[in-house]
């Protein structure tokens, strides 16, 4: 179909190239990028701040949605086990 997925992070290109080899993403540099200056996040106007993106309705219901599925949260370790070994990229 042609279509292309791409991730856009935040930030500097070390630090992205750092979180490619933490997340072990094959050839991960083909498709992230990375935007020091913040410059697409706010012209997309994106969600910001811990109030819009916890304290959505959505996000318990998404949690509840997961916890309710077997294996549901398989992934979700996966991701916090990575997370938790990463908080040194930004130190």
């Amino acid at each position: 179909m042609g279509i292309k997925l791409v991730m856009v992070s935040i930030g500097k290109p070390e630090i992205g190239k750092q979180l490619i080899d933490h997340l072990e993403l094959a050839h991960g540099e083909e498709y992230l990028f990375v935007d020091p200056t913040n410059g697409l996040y706010d012209d997309l106007d994106l969600n910001r701040g811990v109030q819009r993106t916890f304290f959505n309705p959505a996000t318990p219901l998404s949690f509840l949605d997961r916890f309710s599925k077997p294996e549901g949260t398989k992934e979700l370790k996966e991701i916090l086990f990575k997370w938790n070994k990463g908080k040194q990229l930004s130190n």
